[in-house]
Protein backbone atom coordinates (compact mmCIF):
# COMPACT_ATOMS: atom_id res chain seq x y z
CA UNK A 1 0.00 0.00 0.00
CA UNK A 2 1.15 3.39 -0.85
CA UNK A 3 1.88 6.15 1.80
CA UNK A 4 0.71 9.49 1.35
CA UNK A 5 3.65 10.73 1.16
CA UNK A 6 4.64 8.63 -1.66
CA UNK A 7 2.39 9.61 -3.91
CA UNK A 8 2.55 13.37 -5.94
CA UNK A 9 -0.19 15.68 -5.49
CA UNK A 10 -1.25 18.37 -8.03
CA UNK A 11 -2.00 21.69 -6.79
CA UNK A 12 -5.42 22.23 -7.84
CA UNK A 13 -5.48 25.64 -9.39
CA UNK A 14 -8.79 27.40 -10.51
CA UNK A 15 -9.42 27.45 -14.65
CA UNK A 16 -9.08 30.74 -16.20
CA UNK A 17 -13.09 30.34 -16.06
CA UNK A 18 -13.62 30.27 -12.54
CA UNK A 19 -11.31 33.05 -11.88
CA UNK A 20 -13.10 35.76 -14.60
CA UNK A 21 -16.65 34.89 -12.48
CA UNK A 22 -14.73 36.01 -9.31
CA UNK A 23 -13.03 39.34 -11.28
CA UNK A 24 -16.47 40.30 -11.80
CA UNK A 25 -17.32 40.67 -8.33
CA UNK A 26 -14.45 42.62 -8.01
CA UNK A 27 -12.24 39.80 -6.18
CA UNK A 28 -8.83 40.80 -5.81
CA UNK A 29 -6.61 37.41 -5.47
CA UNK A 30 -8.55 36.63 -8.76
CA UNK A 31 -7.57 39.11 -10.21
CA UNK A 32 -3.68 39.10 -9.21
CA UNK A 33 -3.75 35.15 -10.23
CA UNK A 34 -4.68 36.15 -13.15
CA UNK A 35 -1.91 38.77 -13.17
CA UNK A 36 0.92 36.14 -12.45
CA UNK A 37 -0.54 33.96 -14.95
CA UNK A 38 -0.68 36.17 -18.19
CA UNK A 39 1.89 39.22 -17.38
CA UNK A 40 5.22 37.58 -18.18
CA UNK A 41 4.08 36.07 -21.53
CA UNK A 42 1.85 39.14 -22.07
CA UNK A 43 5.26 41.49 -21.52
CA UNK A 44 6.81 39.23 -23.29
CA UNK A 45 4.79 39.42 -26.41
CA UNK A 46 4.59 43.64 -25.92
CA UNK A 47 8.30 44.15 -26.18
CA UNK A 48 8.73 42.08 -29.15
CA UNK A 49 5.66 43.39 -30.92
CA UNK A 50 7.65 46.93 -30.02
CA UNK A 51 11.08 45.98 -30.78
CA UNK A 52 12.58 45.68 -27.39
CA UNK A 53 11.16 49.15 -25.87
CA UNK A 54 11.15 49.69 -22.52
CA UNK A 55 7.64 51.06 -22.82
CA UNK A 56 6.10 47.28 -22.98
CA UNK A 57 6.01 48.04 -18.85
CA UNK A 58 3.56 50.63 -19.42
CA UNK A 59 1.74 48.75 -22.20
CA UNK A 60 1.60 45.75 -19.88
CA UNK A 61 0.44 48.06 -17.09
CA UNK A 62 -2.13 49.29 -19.16
CA UNK A 63 -3.68 45.62 -20.38
CA UNK A 64 -4.36 44.99 -17.03
CA UNK A 65 -5.87 48.18 -15.56
CA UNK A 66 -8.16 47.44 -18.67
CA UNK A 67 -9.11 43.95 -17.44
CA UNK A 68 -10.18 45.54 -14.08
CA UNK A 69 -11.97 48.68 -15.13
CA UNK A 70 -13.66 46.18 -17.58
CA UNK A 71 -14.48 43.38 -15.47
CA UNK A 72 -17.97 43.56 -14.79
CA UNK A 73 -18.85 43.98 -18.87
CA UNK A 74 -16.59 40.82 -19.60
CA UNK A 75 -18.17 38.73 -22.49
CA UNK A 76 -16.15 35.99 -23.14
CA UNK A 77 -17.43 35.02 -27.27
CA UNK A 78 -14.41 32.35 -27.19
CA UNK A 79 -11.93 32.14 -24.33
CA UNK A 80 -10.42 34.10 -22.12
CA UNK A 81 -7.20 34.17 -23.48
CA UNK A 82 -8.96 35.77 -27.02
CA UNK A 83 -10.41 38.30 -24.75
CA UNK A 84 -7.06 39.38 -24.03
CA UNK A 85 -4.83 39.05 -26.56
CA UNK A 86 -7.72 41.52 -28.19
CA UNK A 87 -6.98 43.63 -25.26
CA UNK A 88 -3.21 43.65 -25.64
CA UNK A 89 -3.73 44.32 -29.21
CA UNK A 90 -5.30 47.51 -28.75
CA UNK A 91 -3.19 48.75 -26.01
CA UNK A 92 -0.25 48.19 -28.27
CA UNK A 93 -2.36 50.13 -31.37
CA UNK A 94 -2.91 52.78 -28.50
CA UNK A 95 0.21 53.02 -27.28
CA UNK A 96 1.56 53.15 -31.27
CA UNK A 97 -0.71 56.26 -31.97
CA UNK A 98 0.43 57.86 -28.87
CA UNK A 99 4.10 57.36 -29.80
CA UNK A 100 3.65 58.48 -33.25
CA UNK A 101 1.72 61.39 -32.41
CA UNK A 102 4.81 62.40 -29.71
CA UNK A 103 7.29 61.93 -32.54
CA UNK A 104 5.64 65.17 -34.44
CA UNK A 105 5.24 66.98 -31.32
CA UNK A 106 8.73 66.78 -30.13
CA UNK A 107 10.47 69.95 -28.11
CA UNK A 108 13.39 71.28 -27.54
CA UNK A 109 12.26 71.23 -23.98
CA UNK A 110 11.97 67.56 -23.62
CA UNK A 111 15.02 65.83 -21.56
CA UNK A 112 17.16 63.52 -23.19
CA UNK A 113 15.96 60.07 -24.00
CA UNK A 114 19.29 57.90 -22.27
CA UNK A 115 16.95 54.35 -23.00
CA UNK A 116 19.56 51.07 -22.49
CA UNK A 117 19.78 48.93 -25.48
CA UNK A 118 18.85 45.08 -24.77
CA UNK A 119 21.32 42.77 -24.12
CA UNK A 120 22.44 40.71 -27.24
CA UNK A 121 20.76 37.87 -26.02
CA UNK A 122 17.59 39.78 -25.64
CA UNK A 123 17.97 41.38 -28.98
CA UNK A 124 18.08 37.60 -30.51
CA UNK A 125 14.91 36.51 -28.59
CA UNK A 126 13.21 39.84 -30.07
CA UNK A 127 14.14 38.70 -33.22
CA UNK A 128 13.23 35.06 -32.97
CA UNK A 129 9.97 36.21 -31.38
CA UNK A 130 9.31 38.53 -34.40
CA UNK A 131 10.27 36.35 -36.77
CA UNK A 132 7.61 33.84 -35.21
CA UNK A 133 4.96 36.54 -35.28
CA UNK A 134 5.70 37.79 -38.49
CA UNK A 135 5.47 34.33 -39.71
CA UNK A 136 1.96 34.05 -37.90
CA UNK A 137 1.07 36.94 -39.55
CA UNK A 138 2.03 36.14 -42.97
CA UNK A 139 0.33 32.65 -43.09
CA UNK A 140 -3.51 34.35 -42.42
CA UNK A 141 -5.24 34.60 -45.75
CA UNK A 142 -5.00 37.64 -48.06
CA UNK A 143 -7.56 39.98 -47.44
CA UNK A 144 -7.90 38.83 -43.72
CA UNK A 145 -3.73 39.85 -43.79
CA UNK A 146 -4.06 43.31 -45.37
CA UNK A 147 -7.17 44.06 -42.81
CA UNK A 148 -4.65 43.05 -39.73
CA UNK A 149 -1.46 45.11 -41.25
CA UNK A 150 -3.58 47.78 -41.89
CA UNK A 151 -4.89 47.58 -38.51
CA UNK A 152 -1.82 46.87 -36.51
CA UNK A 153 1.13 48.49 -38.74
CA UNK A 154 -0.48 51.27 -40.42
CA UNK A 155 -2.50 52.04 -36.83
CA UNK A 156 -5.78 52.80 -39.11
CA UNK A 157 -8.79 52.42 -37.72
CA UNK A 158 -11.74 50.07 -38.59
CA UNK A 159 -13.72 53.13 -40.07
CA UNK A 160 -10.37 54.34 -42.38
CA UNK A 161 -10.03 50.29 -43.03
CA UNK A 162 -13.67 50.03 -44.30
CA UNK A 163 -13.54 52.78 -46.27
CA UNK A 164 -10.20 52.20 -48.15
CA UNK A 165 -11.29 48.46 -48.86
CA UNK A 166 -14.94 49.27 -49.42
CA UNK A 167 -16.51 46.98 -47.05
CA UNK A 168 -18.79 47.42 -43.53
CA UNK A 169 -17.23 48.05 -40.67
CA UNK A 170 -18.31 44.94 -39.40
CA UNK A 171 -17.11 43.14 -41.81
CA UNK A 172 -13.24 44.42 -40.98
CA UNK A 173 -14.52 43.56 -36.59
CA UNK A 174 -15.04 39.62 -38.09
CA UNK A 175 -11.61 39.55 -39.85
CA UNK A 176 -9.84 41.07 -37.37
CA UNK A 177 -11.64 38.66 -34.68
CA UNK A 178 -10.45 36.07 -36.71
CA UNK A 179 -7.28 36.97 -37.76
CA UNK A 180 -6.20 37.34 -33.77
CA UNK A 181 -7.68 34.03 -32.88
CA UNK A 182 -5.66 32.36 -35.69
CA UNK A 183 -2.39 33.99 -34.92
CA UNK A 184 -3.34 33.28 -31.01
CA UNK A 185 -3.27 29.77 -32.13
CA UNK A 186 -0.70 29.75 -34.30
CA UNK A 187 1.46 31.39 -31.29
CA UNK A 188 0.46 29.00 -28.81
CA UNK A 189 1.36 26.36 -31.17
CA UNK A 190 5.07 27.36 -30.82
CA UNK A 191 4.65 28.21 -26.93
CA UNK A 192 5.24 31.59 -27.91
CA UNK A 193 2.08 33.56 -26.68
CA UNK A 194 -0.22 32.48 -23.54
Amino acid sequence: MLSLRHMNFQPIVPDDGALLLQLRKGDRIAFDELFNRFAEPIHTYVKMRLNGSEEADDVLQEVFIRLWNKRQSIVIHTSFRNYLYTIVQHCICDHQRASKRKRYTLTAEMPEHTEERPQPDEQYQYKQAYSIWRSATNKLPGQMRRIYAMKNEEQLSVKEIASELQLSEQTVKNQLHTAGQRIVKMLRQVQMFF
